[in-house]
Protein backbone atom coordinates (compact mmCIF):
# COMPACT_ATOMS: atom_id res chain seq x y z
CA UNK A 1 0.00 0.00 0.00
CA UNK A 2 1.63 3.30 -1.06
CA UNK A 3 1.90 5.98 1.62
CA UNK A 4 0.91 9.58 0.87
CA UNK A 5 1.58 12.67 2.98
CA UNK A 6 -0.69 15.63 2.28
CA UNK A 7 1.26 18.76 3.22
CA UNK A 8 -1.02 21.77 3.63
CA UNK A 9 -1.32 24.75 5.93
CA UNK A 10 -5.12 24.50 5.88
CA UNK A 11 -7.32 21.57 6.93
CA UNK A 12 -10.64 21.00 8.75
CA UNK A 13 -12.05 21.92 11.19
CA UNK A 14 -11.12 25.16 9.43
CA UNK A 15 -13.66 26.36 6.88
CA UNK A 16 -12.80 27.02 3.25
CA UNK A 17 -12.53 25.51 -0.21
CA UNK A 18 -8.99 24.07 0.17
CA UNK A 19 -9.90 22.48 3.48
CA UNK A 20 -13.00 20.81 2.04
CA UNK A 21 -11.29 19.69 -1.15
CA UNK A 22 -8.21 18.24 0.51
CA UNK A 23 -10.07 16.43 3.26
CA UNK A 24 -12.64 14.89 0.92
CA UNK A 25 -9.98 13.77 -1.55
CA UNK A 26 -7.84 12.36 1.27
CA UNK A 27 -10.73 10.16 2.36
CA UNK A 28 -11.30 8.98 -1.21
CA UNK A 29 -7.63 8.24 -1.79
CA UNK A 30 -7.65 6.11 1.34
CA UNK A 31 -10.55 4.14 -0.11
CA UNK A 32 -8.49 3.64 -3.27
CA UNK A 33 -5.66 1.94 -1.44
CA UNK A 34 -3.46 4.77 -0.16
CA UNK A 35 -2.16 5.03 3.40
CA UNK A 36 -2.82 8.74 3.90
CA UNK A 37 -1.34 11.09 6.51
CA UNK A 38 -1.84 14.85 6.72
CA UNK A 39 0.79 17.32 7.94
CA UNK A 40 -0.84 20.66 8.65
CA UNK A 41 -1.01 23.61 11.04
CA UNK A 42 -2.95 24.14 14.24
CA UNK A 43 -6.34 25.39 13.00
CA UNK A 44 -6.56 29.20 13.01
CA UNK A 45 -8.14 30.32 9.72
CA UNK A 46 -9.78 32.80 9.13
CA UNK A 47 -9.87 34.29 12.63
CA UNK A 48 -6.11 34.31 13.27
CA UNK A 49 -6.76 32.58 16.61
CA UNK A 50 -6.02 28.94 17.41
CA UNK A 51 -9.37 27.16 17.75
CA UNK A 52 -10.54 26.11 21.19
CA UNK A 53 -9.52 22.59 22.14
CA UNK A 54 -6.10 22.79 20.50
CA UNK A 55 -2.77 23.64 22.15
CA UNK A 56 -1.13 26.95 21.33
CA UNK A 57 2.56 26.13 21.22
CA UNK A 58 3.05 22.41 20.58
CA UNK A 59 2.22 19.76 18.04
CA UNK A 60 -1.06 17.91 18.17
CA UNK A 61 -2.02 14.58 16.62
CA UNK A 62 -5.59 13.55 15.93
CA UNK A 63 -7.58 11.23 13.67
CA UNK A 64 -10.19 12.70 11.32
CA UNK A 65 -12.20 10.34 9.11
CA UNK A 66 -9.69 7.55 9.88
CA UNK A 67 -6.80 9.71 8.61
CA UNK A 68 -3.92 10.63 10.91
CA UNK A 69 -3.56 14.41 11.07
CA UNK A 70 -0.39 15.89 12.54
CA UNK A 71 -0.62 19.59 13.41
CA UNK A 72 2.42 21.75 14.10
CA UNK A 73 2.40 25.19 15.75
CA UNK A 74 2.69 28.48 13.91
CA UNK A 75 2.45 32.21 14.48
CA UNK A 76 -1.26 32.86 13.87
CA UNK A 77 -2.36 36.20 12.46
CA UNK A 78 -5.34 37.73 10.70
CA UNK A 79 -4.22 41.12 9.42
CA UNK A 80 -1.09 42.83 8.24
CA UNK A 81 1.15 41.76 5.37
CA UNK A 82 4.25 41.22 7.53
CA UNK A 83 2.30 39.17 10.07
CA UNK A 84 0.81 36.96 7.35
CA UNK A 85 4.29 36.30 5.98
CA UNK A 86 5.36 35.35 9.50
CA UNK A 87 2.42 32.93 9.67
CA UNK A 88 3.45 31.23 6.43
CA UNK A 89 7.14 31.03 7.33
CA UNK A 90 6.48 29.75 10.85
CA UNK A 91 4.38 26.85 9.59
CA UNK A 92 6.96 25.94 6.94
CA UNK A 93 9.61 25.87 9.67
CA UNK A 94 7.68 23.79 12.21
CA UNK A 95 6.37 21.36 9.60
CA UNK A 96 9.93 20.79 8.38
CA UNK A 97 11.31 20.27 11.87
CA UNK A 98 8.49 18.38 13.57
CA UNK A 99 6.77 16.45 10.79
CA UNK A 100 9.31 13.61 10.68
CA UNK A 101 9.02 13.16 14.46
CA UNK A 102 5.38 12.15 14.11
CA UNK A 103 5.08 10.65 10.63
CA UNK A 104 6.78 7.78 8.83
CA UNK A 105 8.43 8.31 5.47
CA UNK A 106 5.85 8.63 2.68
CA UNK A 107 6.30 7.35 -0.84
CA UNK A 108 5.18 10.73 -2.17
CA UNK A 109 3.97 14.08 -0.81
CA UNK A 110 1.08 16.07 -2.23
CA UNK A 111 1.79 19.72 -1.39
CA UNK A 112 -0.87 22.43 -1.39
CA UNK A 113 0.12 25.90 -2.62
CA UNK A 114 -0.49 28.69 -1.79
CA UNK A 115 0.96 29.70 0.54
CA UNK A 116 4.03 29.63 -1.67
CA UNK A 117 6.41 29.50 1.29
CA UNK A 118 5.36 25.91 1.82
CA UNK A 119 7.91 25.18 -0.91
CA UNK A 120 10.63 25.37 1.74
CA UNK A 121 8.93 22.67 3.79
CA UNK A 122 8.41 20.53 0.68
CA UNK A 123 12.11 20.69 -0.23
CA UNK A 124 13.29 20.04 3.32
CA UNK A 125 10.97 17.10 3.90
CA UNK A 126 11.58 15.60 0.46
CA UNK A 127 15.33 15.64 1.18
CA UNK A 128 14.94 14.27 4.69
CA UNK A 129 12.49 11.53 3.72
CA UNK A 130 14.07 10.83 0.35
CA UNK A 131 10.74 11.02 -1.48
CA UNK A 132 9.33 13.09 -4.36
CA UNK A 133 6.55 15.61 -4.12
CA UNK A 134 3.65 16.56 -6.37
CA UNK A 135 2.69 20.23 -6.16
CA UNK A 136 -1.00 21.06 -6.05
CA UNK A 137 -1.47 24.62 -7.29
CA UNK A 138 -4.79 26.17 -6.34
CA UNK A 139 -3.72 29.74 -7.09
CA UNK A 140 -0.89 31.36 -9.07
CA UNK A 141 1.15 33.35 -6.60
CA UNK A 142 2.51 35.99 -6.68
CA UNK A 143 0.61 36.84 -9.90
CA UNK A 144 -2.78 36.75 -8.18
CA UNK A 145 -1.52 38.86 -5.27
CA UNK A 146 -0.28 41.51 -7.70
CA UNK A 147 -3.61 41.50 -9.58
CA UNK A 148 -5.54 41.96 -6.33
CA UNK A 149 -3.29 44.78 -5.17
CA UNK A 150 -2.06 42.87 -2.12
CA UNK A 151 1.57 43.49 -3.12
CA UNK A 152 3.32 45.75 -5.58
CA UNK A 153 5.77 44.51 -8.17
CA UNK A 154 9.36 44.81 -7.02
CA UNK A 155 12.20 42.89 -5.44
CA UNK A 156 9.88 40.91 -3.17
CA UNK A 157 7.66 39.71 -6.01
CA UNK A 158 10.68 38.83 -8.13
CA UNK A 159 11.97 36.70 -5.27
CA UNK A 160 8.55 35.07 -4.98
CA UNK A 161 8.51 34.36 -8.71
CA UNK A 162 11.89 32.67 -8.40
CA UNK A 163 10.56 30.56 -5.51
CA UNK A 164 7.43 29.69 -7.47
CA UNK A 165 9.36 28.62 -10.56
CA UNK A 166 11.77 26.41 -8.62
CA UNK A 167 8.93 24.90 -6.58
CA UNK A 168 7.25 23.78 -9.79
CA UNK A 169 10.39 22.65 -11.56
CA UNK A 170 11.59 20.45 -8.69
CA UNK A 171 8.23 18.67 -8.43
CA UNK A 172 7.70 15.13 -9.76
CA UNK A 173 4.35 16.37 -11.10
CA UNK A 174 1.85 19.19 -10.73
CA UNK A 175 -1.91 19.19 -10.26
CA UNK A 176 -3.99 22.33 -10.77
CA UNK A 177 -7.56 23.40 -10.02
CA UNK A 178 -8.25 24.99 -13.40
CA UNK A 179 -7.11 25.15 -17.01
CA UNK A 180 -5.89 28.69 -16.40
CA UNK A 181 -3.68 27.57 -13.52
CA UNK A 182 -2.21 24.72 -15.55
CA UNK A 183 -1.43 27.09 -18.42
CA UNK A 184 0.40 29.36 -16.00
CA UNK A 185 2.29 26.35 -14.66
CA UNK A 186 3.18 25.26 -18.18
CA UNK A 187 4.75 28.63 -18.88
CA UNK A 188 6.86 28.41 -15.72
CA UNK A 189 7.75 24.68 -15.80
CA UNK A 190 7.06 23.34 -19.30
CA UNK A 191 8.62 19.90 -18.86
CA UNK A 192 6.86 18.87 -15.63
CA UNK A 193 3.85 16.51 -16.06
CA UNK A 194 0.55 18.15 -15.20
CA UNK A 195 -3.01 17.03 -14.42
CA UNK A 196 -6.28 18.94 -14.08
CA UNK A 197 -7.84 18.21 -10.68
CA UNK A 198 -10.76 20.62 -10.45
CA UNK A 199 -12.69 21.43 -7.37
CA UNK A 200 -15.79 19.33 -7.11
CA UNK A 201 -18.59 18.23 -4.87
CA UNK A 202 -20.30 15.24 -3.29
CA UNK A 203 -23.89 15.59 -4.56
CA UNK A 204 -25.24 13.31 -1.84
CA UNK A 205 -24.53 16.07 0.73
CA UNK A 206 -27.04 18.34 -1.00
CA UNK A 207 -30.15 16.17 -0.97
CA UNK A 208 -31.59 16.91 2.47
CA UNK A 209 -34.37 19.39 3.20
CA UNK A 210 -33.38 22.48 5.22
CA UNK A 211 -33.97 22.33 8.95
CA UNK A 212 -36.19 24.79 10.82
CA UNK A 213 -33.20 26.57 12.38
CA UNK A 214 -31.68 27.35 9.00
CA UNK A 215 -35.03 28.47 7.58
CA UNK A 216 -35.40 30.89 10.48
CA UNK A 217 -31.87 32.20 9.95
CA UNK A 218 -32.53 32.84 6.26
CA UNK A 219 -35.84 34.61 7.00
CA UNK A 220 -39.36 33.88 5.85
CA UNK A 221 -40.21 37.08 3.98
CA UNK A 222 -41.85 36.84 0.57
CA UNK A 223 -39.92 36.88 -2.67
CA UNK A 224 -37.02 34.96 -4.22
CA UNK A 225 -33.95 34.60 -2.02
CA UNK A 226 -30.46 35.33 -3.39
CA UNK A 227 -27.79 33.70 -1.21
CA UNK A 228 -24.03 34.17 -1.07
CA UNK A 229 -22.27 31.62 1.16
CA UNK A 230 -18.53 31.93 1.58
CA UNK A 231 -15.65 34.15 2.62
CA UNK A 232 -16.48 37.84 2.97
CA UNK A 233 -13.19 38.89 1.38
CA UNK A 234 -11.93 41.63 -0.89
CA UNK A 235 -11.47 39.39 -3.94
CA UNK A 236 -15.18 38.51 -3.89
CA UNK A 237 -16.31 42.05 -4.75
CA UNK A 238 -19.29 41.88 -2.42
CA UNK A 239 -19.99 45.59 -2.76
CA UNK A 240 -21.56 44.59 -6.08
CA UNK A 241 -24.14 42.56 -4.13
CA UNK A 242 -25.08 45.60 -2.07
CA UNK A 243 -25.20 47.74 -5.22
CA UNK A 244 -27.58 45.18 -6.72
CA UNK A 245 -29.73 45.06 -3.60
CA UNK A 246 -30.05 48.84 -3.67
CA UNK A 247 -31.28 48.71 -7.26
CA UNK A 248 -33.81 45.97 -6.48
CA UNK A 249 -35.57 47.72 -3.60
CA UNK A 250 -38.67 47.81 -5.79
CA UNK A 251 -38.60 44.05 -6.31
CA UNK A 252 -39.90 41.52 -3.75
CA UNK A 253 -36.60 39.68 -3.34
CA UNK A 254 -34.04 39.31 -0.57
CA UNK A 255 -30.28 38.90 -0.20
CA UNK A 256 -28.53 36.88 2.50
CA UNK A 257 -24.76 36.83 2.90
CA UNK A 258 -23.55 33.84 4.91
CA UNK A 259 -19.95 33.91 6.06
CA UNK A 260 -17.21 35.82 7.80
CA UNK A 261 -14.04 37.55 6.73
CA UNK A 262 -12.17 40.83 6.50
CA UNK A 263 -15.00 42.70 4.73
CA UNK A 264 -17.78 41.83 7.13
CA UNK A 265 -17.64 45.02 9.21
CA UNK A 266 -17.53 47.24 6.11
CA UNK A 267 -20.49 45.43 4.55
CA UNK A 268 -22.49 45.58 7.79
CA UNK A 269 -21.82 49.30 8.12
CA UNK A 270 -22.91 49.98 4.56
CA UNK A 271 -26.13 47.98 4.97
CA UNK A 272 -26.99 50.07 8.04
CA UNK A 273 -25.97 53.40 6.48
CA UNK A 274 -27.98 52.88 3.29
CA UNK A 275 -30.93 51.22 4.99
CA UNK A 276 -30.73 48.10 2.86
CA UNK A 277 -33.62 46.26 4.50
CA UNK A 278 -33.50 43.55 1.85
CA UNK A 279 -30.00 42.44 2.92
CA UNK A 280 -29.08 40.22 5.86
CA UNK A 281 -25.62 39.11 7.06
CA UNK A 282 -25.75 35.98 9.19
CA UNK A 283 -22.12 35.47 10.14
CA UNK A 284 -20.16 32.29 9.55
CA UNK A 285 -21.70 28.83 9.74
CA UNK A 286 -20.14 25.36 9.92
CA UNK A 287 -19.51 23.74 6.55
CA UNK A 288 -22.05 21.03 7.39
CA UNK A 289 -24.84 23.63 7.28
CA UNK A 290 -24.09 24.98 3.79
CA UNK A 291 -26.32 22.39 2.02
CA UNK A 292 -29.23 23.50 4.18
CA UNK A 293 -28.43 27.15 3.46
CA UNK A 294 -28.47 26.53 -0.28
CA UNK A 295 -31.65 24.47 0.03
CA UNK A 296 -33.34 27.58 1.45
CA UNK A 297 -32.19 29.73 -1.45
CA UNK A 298 -33.77 30.38 -4.83
CA UNK A 299 -30.63 31.71 -6.54
CA UNK A 300 -26.95 31.18 -5.67
CA UNK A 301 -25.10 34.47 -6.01
CA UNK A 302 -21.37 34.04 -6.73
CA UNK A 303 -19.39 37.25 -7.35
CA UNK A 304 -15.75 38.05 -7.99
CA UNK A 305 -14.44 41.58 -7.84
CA UNK A 306 -11.91 41.14 -10.65
CA UNK A 307 -10.41 38.62 -13.03
CA UNK A 308 -7.96 36.45 -11.10
CA UNK A 309 -5.76 34.08 -13.14
CA UNK A 310 -7.14 30.55 -12.96
CA UNK A 311 -9.57 31.27 -10.12
CA UNK A 312 -12.77 29.19 -10.24
CA UNK A 313 -14.87 29.58 -7.05
CA UNK A 314 -15.72 26.23 -5.47
CA UNK A 315 -19.14 27.69 -4.62
CA UNK A 316 -20.06 27.07 -8.25
CA UNK A 317 -19.98 23.31 -7.74
CA UNK A 318 -21.92 23.44 -4.47
CA UNK A 319 -24.67 25.49 -6.11
CA UNK A 320 -24.81 22.97 -8.95
CA UNK A 321 -25.14 20.08 -6.48
CA UNK A 322 -27.93 21.92 -4.67
CA UNK A 323 -29.80 22.34 -7.96
CA UNK A 324 -29.84 26.11 -7.62
CA UNK A 325 -29.43 28.50 -10.57
CA UNK A 326 -26.23 30.52 -10.45
CA UNK A 327 -25.94 34.27 -10.87
CA UNK A 328 -22.21 34.60 -11.52
CA UNK A 329 -20.22 37.82 -11.53
CA UNK A 330 -17.03 36.70 -13.29
CA UNK A 331 -15.52 36.15 -16.69
CA UNK A 332 -12.92 33.73 -18.04
CA UNK A 333 -12.91 30.14 -16.88
CA UNK A 334 -15.60 30.49 -14.15
CA UNK A 335 -17.99 31.88 -16.75
CA UNK A 336 -17.10 29.13 -19.21
CA UNK A 337 -17.75 26.34 -16.71
CA UNK A 338 -21.14 27.75 -15.68
CA UNK A 339 -22.22 28.29 -19.29
CA UNK A 340 -20.97 24.88 -20.46
CA UNK A 341 -23.07 23.26 -17.75
CA UNK A 342 -26.04 25.49 -18.61
CA UNK A 343 -26.29 26.21 -14.89
CA UNK A 344 -26.72 29.95 -14.68
CA UNK A 345 -26.47 33.50 -15.99
CA UNK A 346 -23.18 35.38 -16.00
CA UNK A 347 -21.86 38.91 -16.19
CA UNK A 348 -18.33 40.32 -15.94
CA UNK A 349 -17.28 42.19 -12.78
CA UNK A 350 -18.33 45.82 -12.75
CA UNK A 351 -21.26 45.58 -15.20
CA UNK A 352 -24.01 46.48 -12.78
CA UNK A 353 -26.63 47.06 -15.48
CA UNK A 354 -26.21 43.51 -16.82
CA UNK A 355 -26.17 42.13 -13.29
CA UNK A 356 -29.44 43.89 -12.49
CA UNK A 357 -31.07 42.61 -15.69
CA UNK A 358 -30.05 39.01 -14.96
CA UNK A 359 -31.17 39.27 -11.33
CA UNK A 360 -34.59 40.61 -12.30
CA UNK A 361 -35.01 37.85 -14.84
CA UNK A 362 -34.16 35.13 -12.32
CA UNK A 363 -36.43 36.71 -9.71
CA UNK A 364 -39.36 36.84 -12.13
CA UNK A 365 -38.99 33.50 -13.96
CA UNK A 366 -39.31 30.44 -11.68
CA UNK A 367 -39.32 28.07 -14.67
CA UNK A 368 -35.92 29.42 -15.77
CA UNK A 369 -34.62 28.89 -12.24
CA UNK A 370 -35.76 25.27 -12.30
CA UNK A 371 -34.19 24.59 -15.71
CA UNK A 372 -30.82 26.10 -14.80
CA UNK A 373 -30.79 24.32 -11.44
CA UNK A 374 -31.59 20.96 -13.04
CA UNK A 375 -28.73 21.31 -15.54
CA UNK A 376 -26.33 22.27 -12.78
CA UNK A 377 -27.31 19.23 -10.76
CA UNK A 378 -26.52 16.98 -13.73
CA UNK A 379 -23.07 18.55 -14.05
CA UNK A 380 -22.44 17.97 -10.34
CA UNK A 381 -23.42 14.32 -10.66
CA UNK A 382 -21.08 13.77 -13.61
CA UNK A 383 -18.25 16.15 -14.49
CA UNK A 384 -17.71 17.58 -11.02
CA UNK A 385 -18.47 14.58 -8.83
CA UNK A 386 -15.74 14.24 -6.21
CA UNK A 387 -15.42 10.51 -6.89
CA UNK A 388 -14.51 11.08 -10.54
CA UNK A 389 -11.99 13.73 -9.56
CA UNK A 390 -10.47 11.36 -6.98
CA UNK A 391 -10.08 8.71 -9.67
CA UNK A 392 -8.05 11.13 -11.80
CA UNK A 393 -5.90 12.17 -8.84
CA UNK A 394 -5.29 8.55 -7.83
CA UNK A 395 -4.11 7.68 -11.32
CA UNK A 396 -1.82 10.70 -11.60
CA UNK A 397 -0.19 10.16 -8.20
CA UNK A 398 0.45 6.49 -8.99
CA UNK A 399 1.99 7.46 -12.32
CA UNK A 400 4.36 9.81 -10.47
CA UNK A 401 5.43 7.00 -8.13
CA UNK A 402 6.59 5.01 -11.13
CA UNK A 403 8.31 7.92 -12.94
Amino acid sequence: MPRLCVLTQYYPPEMGAPQARLSELAVRLRRRGWDVDVLTALPNYPTGQILDGYPRHRSFVEVIDEIRVVRTPLYPSKTGFAKRIATYLSFAATASALGPRHLPRPDVMWVESPPLFIAGAAWTLAARWGCPYVANVSDLWPESAIRMGVVEEGAATRAAEWLEQHFYRRARGITGQSDGILEGVRQRAPTIPRALITNGVDPSRFEEEPDATTRELMGDEDGPLFVYAGLLGYAQGLDQVLDLAARLRDTPCRFVLVGDGPCREELTARVAKEGLDNVRLTGGLPRERIPAVLACSDIALIPLGMSIPGAVPSKIYEAMAAGRPILLVADGEPERRVLEAGAGLTTPPGDLDALEAHARRLAEEPQLRRELGSRGRRAAETTYHRDRIADRLDGFLRSRLEA
